[in-house]
C-alpha cells in the first residue's frame, strides 16, 4: 500500500471519521496505531503460519493503547475451532531475550567442527550453516583486530576452556588471511576467508581487471559487469543472489533502483516485460517479489555483499598500482545502493530533501 495512502487511512481512523479497520498480521509489523477493540480470528503470520504467542500479544498490546485509552478489548472468535486455532490462544508468558552468537556458541562443538573446516568449504555448504558462519565471521573478525578472543566481553558468559579451544581453531584460519584487519572489521558480517578467497581470484584473473568493476548505471556494459560481480559474491562470499538462474533478474532491478527509477516504474517495468513476452502475470505476486526484490537484494545484500567486494578490489588495485582506474566515481557502492542514487551530485540533492526518483521510465 502506497504510505501516503496508509497514512491517510490511519489519520482518519485516529480521527474517529473511520470505525473498523480489517487488517492482515502487518499491523504488528512498527504502525503505531492503536484502538479500543481488537477482533481476532484464526491469526496467521502470512498466508498459513500460525501467530505465535509474542506476535499474538504484540498485536493485542494494540488495544487500550495508554496515552489514548483506560482498558481496550481483545475478542477471539471460534477460540475452540482447531482449524482457526490449532495451538488454541497463545497464553500470555516472558521471553527471555538471548543474544544470538550466544545460542550458536552454546553448540560448541558444531561451531568448532564449522570453524576447522571452513578453509575448505564452498560457498555452497557454507550457505547450509548460516548461523555458524555468521558467528565464525564475527569471531574471525574479532581474533584478527585483537589477536586473540579473551580481550572481548562476550568471553566472560563462557567457559575459559571453550574460549581457548575457539582460540586455537582461529589461528590458522588468520594466519592464512592477507586482507587487512580493517577491511574485515568495516565488513564483520561477511567471512574473511571468502574475501581473502576473492583476493587470490583477482591475482589470478587473466582478463583486463578494469571489467571487474562495476560501471555506471547509463553505461553499455553496466549489465554485463554487475551480473559478473554477483555471481563472483556467490562464488567466494557467500550465495546471497539465489537462485542464480534469476541473477539476470536480480542485476535489472539493482540497476533501475541505481538509475532512480520509482518502485511502480520497476514494478511497471516487470509486467510490462511479461506480457511483451506473452507469459502468463500473477499482478499481486509480481508486486509482492518485486518489493522484496528491491527490499532484500538492492538494498540489503547487493550494499552488503559488494561493499565487501569493492574494498577487496581496492586493495588489489593499490598493490598492483592501479588506483587510478577508482578515480571515476568516488561514490560508495554501499550508500549508493541503499538510496539508489548513482552519484554524488544525485545523493547531495538528496541530503536537501529532493526525490531520487527521475522523471523517466525504465524500457
Amino acid at each position: 500500500m502506497p504510505s501516503l495512502l496508509r497514512e491517510e487511512i490511519e489519520r482518519l481512523f485516529r480521527n474517529g471519521k473511520i470505525k473498523f479497520l480489517v487488517c492482515t498480521s502487518t499491523l504488528i509489523e512498527g504502525v503505531n496505531l492503536s484502538c479500543r477493540t481488537i477482533v481476532v480470528r484464526g491469526p496467521r503470520k502470512g498466508k498459513t503460519q500460525p501467530m505465535e504467542a509474542h506476535d499474538f500479544w504484540n498485536l493485542a498490546g494494540r488495544a487500550g493503547r495508554w496515552g489514548n485509552e483506560f482498558h481496550g478489548n481483545i475478542i477471539c472468535v471460534d477460540p475452540e475451532n482447531g482449524t482457526a486455532w490449532p495451538h488454541g490462544v497463545p497464553e500470555r508468558q516472558r521471553y527471555p531475550i538471548r543474544r544470538e552468537t550466544d545460542v550458536v556458541l552454546s553448540d560448541a562443538q558444531s561451531l568448532l567442527s564449522f570453524l576447522n573446516a571452513r578453509l575448505e568449504m564452498e560457498t555452497n555448504a557454507v550457505s547450509q550453516q548460516p548461523q555458524n558462519e555468521q558467528v565464525a565471521s564475527y569471531l574471525l573478525t574479532t581474533f584478527m583486530r585483537d589477536g586473540s578472543l579473551s580481550p572481548s566481553a562476550f568471553t566472560k558468559r563462557h567457559d575459559p576452556d571453550f574460549i581457548a579451544r575457539l582460540n586455537s581453531a582461529l589461528t590458522p584460519l588468520a594466519a592464512s588471511i592477507e586482507i587487512p584487519s580493517s577491511i574485515a572489521v568495516r565488513h564483520s558480517a561477511v567471512n574473511a576467508v571468502g574475501m581473502q578467497k576473492l583476493l587470490t581470484y583477482f591475482r589470478l584473473v587473466d582478463d583486463e581487471i578494469e571489467n571487474y568493476l562495476p560501471a555506471a548505471p547509463e553505461s553499455v556494459d553496466a549489465y554485463k559487469r554487475m551480473t559478473r560481480i554477483m555471481g563472483l559474491v556467490n562464488d567466494f562470499l557467500y550465495p546471497a543472489f539465489q537462485p542464480a538462474t534469476i541473477i539476470p533478474l536480480h542485476t535489472l532491478v539493482v540497476l533501475e533502483w541505481l538509475k532512480g527509477f520509482s518502485l511502480s516504474a520497476i514494478i511497471r517495468a516487470r509486467i510490462n516485460y511479461n506480457q511483451k513476452n506473452k507469459r502468463p502475470v500473477d499482478i499481486p505476486k509480481l508486486i509482492r517479489s518485486t518489493m522484496e526484490m528491491v527490499e532484500q537484494i538492492a538494498r540489503f545484500r547487493a550494499p552488503k555483499y559488494m561493499s565487501a567486494y569493492m574494498d577487496v578490489l581496492k586493495f588489489h588495485l593499490s598493490s598492483v598500482g592501479k588506483s587510478d582506474l577508482l578515480l571515476t566515481n568516488q561514490l560508495d557502492v554501499g550508500i549508493a545502493l541503499e538510496f539508489g542514487v548513482s552519484t554524488r551530485t544525485l545523493l547531495s540533492l538528496m541530503e536537501l530533501g529532493l526525490s531520487r526518483i527521475v522523471p523517466r521510465q525504465p524500457p
